[in-house]
């Protein structure tokens, strides 16, 4: 990596770029990868575009891979990513500005994860999804009794911590079952400075719809099916939030919680007995209430470890695999988009039915058979067609 600051802006660049394309989706979609590129190298020293090396491109390929295991981007989405900053920087070598492609080198693109197309996409079918919410609510109802039973102070906190968590934990599962919701959507995303997990406030139980920040990089209106602002709501009545701008999907990490009030408090002036003194007396979320500090969202790999950790306590699996959260969203799609395209199509967000059929080509391609079927061999009363009997003898 270089520290060579002189040269052509690297976000300069690209906006060069962008401007050659032709508007439409092409030319956003350009511009919105090339915007995460020019951060990500940024946030590495890598300021202008004759500083960007093979080894920088190599780890941007890495990062990408990291996220594809992280399940937070599908092999092919990140494929796609890189093949956009391979041709912006082509493009500056054909327009003079360097002399060579360094993504365009085995040594930057080797550990580009495999594209292995819908092999390692998850979906939460029915079955183990309804399963997981029926462990998920029992879950609840047992931290609910172990709370109302507790005794003493010390004991009465740790119920409640629970409870707590398994009210979170459930409105959770979900939510991201239940409404078409990616994960980096409504959790915070330590990457990006923009996706801090969504706020109460974005929550409208009346209209059942919740404000996200989508894969757009714009706000949108996501809907939140009747089952899942139902735990929504139970657990918002728990945990009590005092403002609007408290996180749905809080932090419960102890370290990090304690961290959060021992930094704010501290800002504003408050010595370290004082606030360990607090901390003691009232445990941390009611100080954090009673001297409006706010906390922090649980991040997506928080939720991976926790959904994990459910997961196995449920016996509940896909091929093996916890549910993952992007999973929620494939099976909730696969299921609306088996009876209706368009209604598939709203409830993901996608900008075109066409990316609904793409995304779900397996199910339109069964379809279609089925369809084909029918229209060759017609169909008997008992629902058998021609094209399952055999020759007459």
């Amino acid at each position: 990596m270089s520290d060579d600051r002189t040269g052509t802006p690297l976000d300069a660049a690209a906006e060069a770029r962008v401007r050659r394309l032709e508007a439409g989706n092409y030319r956003r979609n350009n511009e919105l990868v090339l915007d995460a590129f020019v951060g990500f190298q940024r946030a590495r020293g890598v300021e202008t575009l004759e500083a960007v090396s093979a080894t920088d491109c190599r780890r941007y390929a890495q990062h990408l891979a990291d996220r594809v295991r992280a399940d937070e981007l599908a092999a092919s989405s990140a494929n796609t990513y890189y093949d956009v900053v391979r041709a912006f920087l082509g493009w500056c070598v054909r327009d003079g500005r360097i002399p060579e492609n360094p993504a365009d080198t085995l040594r930057a693109t080797e550990d580009l994860p495999t594209d292995s197309g819908d092999v390692d996409r998850q979906y939460w079918w029915p079955e183990e999804r309804e399963a997981m919410f029926a462990a998920l609510d029992a879950a609840v109802d047992d931290a609910n009794d172990t709370a109302g039973d507790a005794t003493g102070t010390d004991g009465a906190r740790r119920a409640t911590w629970d409870q707590l968590k398994a009210h979170r934990d459930r409105a959770l599962f979900f939510t991201l079952g239940l409404s078409g919701a990616r994960g980096a959507e409504v959790l915070r995303d330590p990457d990006d400075d923009r996706r801090n997990g969504i706020k109460w406030g974005d929550v409208d139980f009346d209209a059942g719809v919740v404000r996200v920040f989508g894969k757009t990089r714009e706000h949108q209106t996501m809907q939140v099916m009747t089952p899942a602002l139902e735990r929504l709501e139970r657990f918002r009545r728990l945990l009590a939030p005092p403002s609007a701008d408290w996180p749905v999907f809080v932090s419960l990490h102890r370290p990090s919680l304690y961290a959060t009030i021992r930094e704010t408090l501290g800002e504003r002036g408050w010595d370290e007995d004082r606030i360990e003194k607090r901390l003691d007396a009232d445990g941390p979320l009611a100080l954090a209430r009673d001297t409006d500090v706010t906390p922090r969202a649980i991040s997506l790999q928080g939720a991976r470890s926790m959904m994990q950790r459910r997961c196995e306590a449920a016996d509940v699996d896909v091929d093996g695999e916890y549910l993952k959260p992007h999973g929620g969203r494939r099976g909730l799609g696969h299921e609306l988009y088996s009876e209706k395209a368009e209604l598939a199509q709203e409830v993901l967000r996608h900008e075109s039915v066409t990316t609904t059929h793409q995304s779900y080509r397996e199910v339109q391609a069964e379809q279609l058979r089925e369809d084909a079927e029918a229209v060759l061999y017609g169909e008997d009363d008992d629902g058998t067609n021609d094209a399952s009997r055999g020759p007459e003898d």
